[in-house]
């Protein structure tokens, strides 16, 4: 059926044109080479050091047909560990050129057709591996023989071909057969799956999650890998991770594996390299964890960045950790104090370490001990003006940090600059340069002499989150504080904040009733000031402005409170974590005793 199938495929692309002849062997690809002892002195080929030696004993290899079946495939198998471990003087493109390679291909296609498919794929192998091209001849013979003999293929042989078939160029029978490798994992993976092989149950997990295969098919191998429990290599936990991440919808059913794999990368992470390592940790954070919350594994990402510390890997990888951690704004305070005892090397990072390392200091919100070095040597390299990076993010982080470069907030605050950088229109930029733009007027107005950003861009600011309808301590402080006639709500100030909330409280520190409420538009902060009153402002940061494993505000969110207390408003931040975690009895204690505190608490 199979067979049928790869038929048919092929007819569609008939006019397709294909090359064959000995000449394709030596085509623009580099060509592969294997060796084996095929010389009437066996022994020699068996002893040889180098690639070279090999071709130079294969015209001694008698030409009979017995002789060919006997020497063929160990001398290619020969020419490919040489050439694989080092030991040629001959390049990959010389070895395929020569002429003794190219007599050896001959006897490959002339005994092809009695290999087993284990041989079939050896040579595929390795004459991917030196680069013959997808259309020359001897290529061609052996897919078209895996096309004949399908139905011969293992699960083993599946996972196999399909990577290999992935290193050739598009050609029909190319995509042919890998088209007919998933419906042929569908049928044997019944009957033919080794439930005990952990290793095969790995690999095939790999290969359904980047084909389309039935969710039965997939469940079996799932099921089969959770049986093992935590029996697995560190290796196997982190490739069963990375096909765990690869799948576009999680099943419940995956769940038990996942944690399975996260329990043995807890403990025996230290046992894997560093680049398989980083690439899965980037694989579970590309994932959306508001979609794919069961991916976020606090335990796990702890050991990622501690393994950071115990290899001593050095500046640049410690900063390829840090920049997947600042994604989500996981905080690991050991890593920073590594990354700061190497504050000297600071200046040789590229643009996008520096990036990373204001962004990850200012998400911690954090000065380790030898603050004012790291601070210097940061300071130093802080003037970034590629228009691809997010310069709004990167100058707040850098003024969280207490770091000031008026030269880079002028080029970027320039107004025709600034017109061009806006006009990609994204919501997100309007938010963070009116931040921008008050922590400049408010904090810096002593230092900074270059230009604001233009008011339509802060009203359109305003404007936006004014929409938000979202205000979950509103009836809990009109109960805390006597109704809704002393709580006013979307408090605009003349520097574009939108506080969530504001009570007016007289010098006894009870609650003064607020002016009434203008016929048109938010109220204002300016008409709630009186002589001898004392402002609180209560807000609901989101959950994005904390680090997602501790209760701590960013460092440039916490740099937005500092403006709204510069302008004279005393502020309330209620953590969402806090909030949620409150039983409903002590959330309205906690809001009074909170605001009374800071009432009663000296400017």
């Amino acid at each position: 059926m199979l067979r049928n199938t790869i038929y048919r495929i092929l007819v569609l692309h008939r006019n397709a044109p294909c090359t064959y002849g000995l000449a394709k062997y030596c085509t623009t690809g580099r060509e592969i080479v294997s060796s084996d002892p095929a010389s009437s002195h066996f022994g020699l080929l068996k002893s040889a050091t180098d690639a070279k030696e090999v071709l130079d004993l294969l015209p001694a290899i008698s030409r009979t047909k017995q002789d060919r079946h006997v020497y063929t495939l160990p001398a290619l198998k020969t020419l490919f560990e040489l050439h694989k471990n080092g030991k040629s003087t001959l390049r990959s493109d010389q070895i395929v050129r020569h002429p003794q390679f190219v007599e050896l291909c001959q006897h490959v296609r002339h005994e092809s057709r009695t290999f087993q498919m284990n041989d079939i794929t050896e040579c595929l192998k390795i004459l991917t591996f030196f680069g013959v091209h997808t259309n020359s001849e001897i290529i061609t013979v052996l897919l078209q023989l895996i096309r004949h003999q399908i139905n011969d293929v293992t699960l083993d042989h599946i996972v196999f071909l399909s990577f290999i078939l992935k290193k050739l160029d598009r050609t029909p029978l190319v995509e042919a057969l890998q088209i007919a490798l998933p419906m042929l994992l569908q049928v044997q993976i019944g009957y033919k799956l080794d439930h005990e092989n952990v290793q095969q149950l790995v690999d095939l997990l790999e290969f359904v999650s980047l084909h389309r295969v039935n969710d039965r098919t997939v469940m079996n191998i799932v099921s089969s890998l959770t049986l093992h429990g935590t029996n697995l290599s560190p290796e196997q936990a982190i490739n069963t991770l990375k096909a765990l991440a690869s799948f576009h919808t999680f099943q419940p059913q995956y769940s038990k594996l996942l944690q399975n794999v996260f329990v043995v990368l807890e403990h025996q992470i230290d046992q894997l390299p560093f680049k398989m390592l980083d690439y899965v940790l980037k694989k579970v954070l590309d994932k959306n964890l508001e979609h794919f919350p069961m991916f976020y594994h606090e335990p796990f990402l702890k050991r990622c960045a501690q393994y950071v510390i115990d290899k001593d890997i050095g500046l640049l990888n410690a900063l390829y950790v840090l920049k997947k951690l600042n994604k989500i704004s996981f905080l690991h305070i050991p890593l920073l104090d590594y990354i700061a005892a190497h504050a000297n090397n600071i200046s040789l990072v590229p643009t996008s370490g520096i990036i990373t390392i204001v962004a990850g200091f200012s998400n911690a919100n954090y000065k380790p001990p030898n603050w004012e070095m790291v601070k210097q040597e940061i300071a130093r390299n802080t003037t970034i003006t590629h228009p691809s990076i997010p310069w709004i993010r990167y100058n707040l982080e850098l003024l969280s940090l207490d770091i000031f470069n008026e030269q880079l907030i002028k080029h970027w605050l320039d107004p025709k600059s600034l017109e061009s950088s806006m006009a990609r229109n994204v919501l997100v930029d309007y938010l963070q340069l009116c931040e921008l733009g008050q922590t400049l007027k408010l904090l810096y107005a002593d230092k900074y002499q270059g230009p604001y950003p233009a008011k339509h861009f802060v009203d359109k600011s305003v404007t936006l989150t004014l929409q938000s309808n979202e205000s979950p301590l509103l009836k809990p402080l009109e109960f805390a504080f006597g109704g809704e006639e002393y709580i006013s709500t979307k408090v605009v100030s003349d520097h574009g904040h939108v506080i969530d909330h504001i009570i007016v409280f007289d010098a006894t520190g009870t609650p003064v009733a607020k002016p009434a409420a203008p016929s048109e538009g938010p109220v204002q902060l300016e008409s709630l000031r009186q002589s001898g009153n004392v402002l609180i402002a209560i807000i609901c940061l989101p959950r994005s402005c904390y680090a997602i494993n501790v209760n701590r505000l960013r460092g440039r969110f916490s740099l937005y409170l500092k403006t709204i207390e510069a302008l004279g408003v005393r502020t309330v931040p209620v953590s969402p974590y806090v909030w949620t975690n409150l039983p409903e009895a002590e959330r309205i204690p906690f809001l009074q005793r909170e605001v009374q505190q800071r009432v009663h608490q000296n400017p």
